[in-house]
């Protein structure tokens, strides 16, 4: 049933037993007496051996302490006698690699109830076992019984609780799988930001980008909803940059300074303003995912230019897949001006990208300086002549 995730059980178990191998190497002091069972049976975690040795030394520790479960672990594995597995997990409840062996055995006879019980507990007794574990049980998702199971923990919020909800974000977790988890897990607990950052990332991955952006509205404010029509926040009202999602992403130039001001907007008490120190910027710093619906729409924005170049500032609309639907420069004059150009967005364009450049085309023009403010953007459905008639 999940056979994959077996198998990763086992490869996860020389994953503990190469960290154990580094750890005693760092801190052999931790190993207990020099010639103690402690030590030993560290070395027999930490380097592999003939498992008639490895058995052979596992009793020998067992001789001195008789309810040490890493020993018989260590027996089992190494005469294949599953009965002892059991006797270890009891006695050493709290032993990564016990627990790991516990969860392949389990896990292998589609016991899938009994493998989660097992995994959950050495997600939380190890916690660099995370990464290893959970992508691998994303391709089982699919199995109902996988993800109740799951969605039964998770609402108890255990401790990896967000390294899950991270790896449901990954390649690794198939999109349908995925959302129907979280759908599951939300019917069982409030949405919490990061359930709801989750899902949005889920329904983008699965090209559903306008459930995506509506799941992304739904978690703003009320009174910043009303901002969400076409692009999100034209206006620079909400006063607010960086916003995942599908809000407004500035990022990060050396010689130009991004930001929402209030000392100078067209309408409104706010505009995006750009200062620039003159220097040779590649600037394409201020983006915004959108998802229109199939349509004519139109492109509008106000802009006071002030930047002393010779080349102009533009909006560049893009689909996500890399075909271009419009391109509107912003021409440079003494005071604000509104300009705007229609585009078209196909049916196969559900997503895009809507981008500020300057239209630099040598390092000459890319030095800057001066200020652009801009303001009153927007994007507006077309009707169409059917509609107006």
């Amino acid at each position: 049933m999940m056979s994959g995730v077996r198998v990763a059980a086992a490869l996860a178990c020389a994953a503990l037993v190469a960290v154990a191998a580094v750890q005693m190497s760092r801190v052999d002091t931790e190993a207990g007496r020099a010639f103690g069972p402690d030590r030993l049976q560290r070395r027999l975690d930490a380097a592999p051996s003939p498992d008639a040795h490895r058995a052979r030394q596992a009793r020998a520790i067992l001789a001195t302490r008789p309810i040490d479960g890493r020993a018989y672990r260590t027996i089992a594995l190494a005469e294949q006698r599953d009965a002892l597995i059991t006797i270890a997990g009891a006695r050493g409840p709290r032993d990564p690699m016990t627990l790991a062996t516990l969860t392949d055995r389990s896990l292998a006879a589609g016991e899938i109830e009994t493998g989660l019980t097992h995994l959950d507990a050495l997600l939380r007794v190890a916690p660099a076992t995370r990464e290893l574990f959970l992508p691998l049980l994303m391709p089982h998702l699919h199995d109902a019984r996988v993800r109740d199971s799951l969605v039964e923990r998770l609402a108890q919020d255990p401790p990896w609780r967000g390294a899950f909800l991270a790896t449901l974000r990954s390649e690794a977790a198939p999109a349908a799988d995925a959302d129907a988890l979280l759908a599951a897990l939300a019917r069982r607990t409030p949405a919490d930001e990061d359930m709801q950052r989750t899902r949005i990332a889920v329904l983008d991955r699965a090209g559903r980008h306008a459930d995506a952006r509506a799941a992304w509205i739904a978690t703003l404010p009320v009174h910043e909803r009303a901002l969400a029509e076409g692009v999100f926040d034209g206006g620079f009202e909400a006063g607010q940059g960086n916003v995942a999602g599908y809000g407004w992403w500035f990022d990060d130039v050396p010689g130009a300074i991004v930001e929402i001001a209030r000392d100078a907007p067209r309408s409104g008490k706010a505009a995006l303003s750009v200062e620039f120190d003159d220097r040779a910027v590649r600037f394409s710093a201020v983006h915004q995912s959108l998802a229109l619906a199939p349509g004519r729409y139109r492109l509008q924005a106000a802009a006071l230019d002030r930047v002393d170049s010779t080349r102009p500032f533009e909006w560049r609309l893009a689909c996500t897949n890399g075909a271009k639907l419009a391109q509107l420069p912003l021409a440079r004059d003494a005071d604000w001006r509104v300009q705007s150009v229609d585009f078209d967005v196909p049916s196969a364009c559900t997503q895009q990208s809507l981008v500020l450049v300057h239209a630099a085309r040598s390092l000459a023009e890319r030095r800057l300086r001066g200020r652009l403010l801009v303001d009153d953007l927007g994007i507006f459905l077309i009707p169409s002549s059917s509609s107006r008639g």
